[in-house]
């Protein structure tokens, strides 16, 4: 008898804490229904379907995270957790939805460095507020939903606390084990599908389960949690020993650009800006149309110096002769879909690091103590002799530079917040440091211009990064070169003049303020009966930002023939990225929004003049309608010196090698042009079409004149080939910087 009643006394509490654990366990099936239903609309919102492809991959993860909380002894506590776990994973998810409206880019865990920088850069106009209100209301449907379970349970009288029986112990270790045991061992096998060294490897899903490359494609396989716990292992991971062989290897198989028999005789150029000087200017959101009569002419025959005299002079020399000029070249079809800093990076490396290691989110970032950037363009140059700068008007702590780029080569690196006058003072402090509080270029020119043009007869490698014209472009107070050279803008130089004491243009004496005597650029813009009042002065407000700048470019120009090194100095001006702001280039171009990633909307300035290509192309103005990016600067210029290089350390090469159909200089491009850009955004784009994951491919038009179907397919497959090898090289330049591996090469 009292065995018995021993075993029904111990049933009775264990089927109580059975019932215990299956009512506690309602707020762990509320967390993980709640995170599904938020991956699904994300997901939709995404355009990537319902949820991930590895479905239990990403579930497990959400399991298991349920039940860590589970472990909460207090009740209450556990759905505070769960709903603050269920908050941020909305946030995270929102801000994937805006970076795709904005950059059609996703999460990595480096942008955690450039919140701060990014931040600043922001408007409303990058907002998906129907997104944002989706995604608040099913939050907190949900929590509303988690609340009441809680209180039902309460109903239920069930204990505020867990009470841990051996059973609830072993259940939660089963449950724990089974969902990292499933985890793991489904990384495995991914990871055994495809090895590194082989080409295949880039289309399977090992590739997006190691690399943030193709970020779209990996979120769609994984999912959220699965996505974010592959960031982290990436981050925390150290390099296997077979991984770094294969990419020494790759890198010391690379071939030598500069031996003589790897150049054409027609196309040499080596040696010919041999010891000259270098000034390179990356101009914020510049266009051609701010160069010409406010019109868009992708044939760039409505170039004018009306507004940008400077501009035109290093396009078509000192007499301004248009079409004689045979001392630069200038790219009709520059390319480019990146963001400033990664722009920068393509001058400065040649590549970018997609991958950096998580310690680089502490500020420990570009640790060159190995020399790991020793082929870097300003290292380069340095090694031969020369003096490097870096230039930047505006704070030189904006995404980091001040902690980065000495290690990239640079011996000076200067931005406004470190310029000193004369007597050590600061040029430049309190508002004048706030974002959008922009100087006038020239002026910053002025009191930079000892780095810019330094004296001496050493020679000089400068880069100088502008940002009065970066947006917005709203009529705000800060704008101070608005105010400068609204009148130049309006009504033009011959017109205006400059009035020291309001520091700004005036008209001059006699002309009256009427339409009359407006500018081209300014005519052509203001009677577009397309544009809006608001758009028109967003237009003025950015081309002042511009007048400011060629203001600039011709106090330098101006300094390098008193220096007497006019003759001795190669310019190259180009653009980081259109003028994406309230879609100015779409609006500008006539483009439906659906180009928005498309070539024509993206072309850019590039323009490079270097005296010494008189002697390769005499009495001849240098066009190149090839599809390039400022991948090609590295290797252009490189070959411009004479300077050999290993061509797989840099993403592009050089615009005067020769690449048989593919290339021609002064003439058209024929169709089979297959050179492929890839974007950090993690798309892949070319002259014709381009695809975000390799699994689908778009042609930026319908039908692309005077193909026919099977010459398109021809076009989609040498797409596929071009592109495969694109992100073989950039897999491996990724591993390259993420381990510092190039002081283990012998092929340099």
């Amino acid at each position: 008898m009292t065995i018995f009643l021993t075993i029904k006394i111990q049933k009775v509490i264990i089927l109580y804490m059975l019932k215990t654990f299956l009512n506690k366990i309602w707020l762990v099936i509320y967390f993980v229904v709640g995170a599904l239903i938020l991956e699904a609309i994300t997901f939709r919102m995404l355009g990537l379907g319902i949820m991930p492809e590895y479905f239990f991959y990403n579930f497990v993860i959400i399991l298991s995270i349920g039940f860590l909380v589970y472990l909460i002894p207090n009740y209450t506590a556990q759905y505070v957790v769960f709903t603050v776990i269920l908050f941020i994973q909305a946030a995270f998810c929102y801000v994937n939805i805006l970076l795709q409206f904005a950059y059609h880019d996703l999460f990595s865990i480096e942008m955690v460095r450039l919140i701060w920088a990014a931040g600043k850069a922001m408007t409303t106009s990058f907002v998906d507020f129907s997104g944002l209100l989706q995604l608040l209301c099913t939050f907190f449907v949900i929590a509303i939903a988690g609340a009441g379970i809680r209180r039902l349970c309460k109903r239920e009288k069930i204990d505020k606390k867990q009470h841990f029986s051996i059973i609830v112990i072993v259940v939660l270790i089963l449950v724990q084990s089974y969902s990292w045991a499933f985890y793991f061992n489904q990384r495995s096998k991914i990871n055994d599908l495809a090895n590194i060294k082989n080409s295949d490897y880039i289309s399977s899903d090992t590739f997006l389960l190691n690399t943030e490359i193709m970020k779209t494609n990996s979120y769609k396989k994984f999912g959220t949690y699965g996505y974010l716990s592959n960031l982290i292992a990436n981050y925390n991971k150290g390099i296997d020993h077979e991984v770094k062989k294969a990419c020494i290897a790759y890198f010391d198989e690379g071939d030598i650009y500069g031996a003589k028999d790897n150049r054409s005789a027609v196309f040499a150029v080596d040696g010919v800006a041999k010891k000259n000087n270098l000034i390179i200017i990356m101009m914020e959101s510049l266009e051609w149309f701010a160069f010409g009569d406010g019109t868009y002419d992708p044939s760039l025959n409505n170039l004018s110096d009306e507004l940008t005299p400077n501009v035109y002079e290093v396009i078509y020399g000192e007499d301004k002769s248009k079409g004689t000029d045979d001392d630069s070249l200038v790219a009709s079809n520059f390319f480019a879909k990146s963001k400033t800093n990664i722009s920068e990076g393509f001058a400065i490396l040649g590549n970018y690091p997609v991958g950096k290691l998580f310690r680089d989110i502490t500020g420990k970032s570009y640790d060159d103590s190995l020399g790991a950037f020793d082929y870097s363009l300003p290292h380069i140059l340095k090694d031969k002799g020369y003096v490097t700068s870096y230039v930047h008007s505006n704070e030189i702590s904006y995404y980091h530079r001040s902690s980065t780029h000495n290690n990239l080569g640079f011996d000076n690196v200067i931005g406004k917040d470190k310029l000193r006058d004369s007597h050590g003072n600061k040029i430049y402090s309190g508002n004048d440091l706030n974002w959008n509080h922009w100087q006038s270029e020239a002026e910053f020119v002025d009191n930079a211009m000892e780095y810019l043009v330094p004296e001496g007869d050493k020679p000089f490698m400068t880069m100088y990064l502008n940002v009065s014209t970066h947006g917005p472009y709203d009529n705000n107070k800060y704008n101070e070169d608005y105010a400068r050279y609204k009148n130049y803008v309006m009504y033009g130089p011959n017109n205006c003049e400059f009035d020291e004491s309001q520091e700004k243009y005036i008209l001059k004496s006699g002309v009256e303020a009427t339409e009359s005597n407006y500018s081209t650029w300014y005519r052509n813009v203001v009677n577009n009966e397309n544009f809006s009042e608001s758009f028109k002065t967003e237009l003025l407000n950015w081309q002042c930002g511009v007048i400011g700048l060629d203001e600039g470019i011709g106090k330098i120009l101006d300094e390098l023939k008193v220096q007497g090194k006019y003759d001795s100095t190669d310019i190259l001006l180009y653009s980081d990225h259109n003028a994406y702001y309230d879609n100015m280039s779409l609006k500008i171009k006539d483009l439906p929004e659906s180009e928005v990633y498309g070539v024509e909307n993206n072309t850019i300035p590039f323009v490079l003049s270097s005296p010494g290509l008189k002697s390769q192309y005499p009495g001849q103005y240098v066009l190149t309608d090839r599809f390039c990016s400022a991948y090609d600067i590295i290797p252009t210029l490189l070959d411009l010196m004479g300077i050999s290089f290993n061509e797989n350390l840099y993403l592009g090469n050089s615009l005067f090698k020769p690449m048989g159909d593919i290339y021609s200089l002064g003439g058209g491009t024929k169709i089979n042009d297959m050179i492929v850009y890839y974007s950090n955004t993690g798309g892949l784009y070319s002259k014709n079409m381009y695809t975000f994951d390799m699994e689908n491919f778009n042609y930026y038009k319908s039908d692309i004149p005077g193909t026919t179907s099977a010459e398109r397919q021809e076009l989609l497959n040498r797409f596929k080939s071009v592109a495969t090898k694109t992100l073989i090289k950039v897999n491996y330049l990724n591993l390259l910087n993420k381990y510092y591996l190039y002081p283990y090469l012998t092929n340099k």
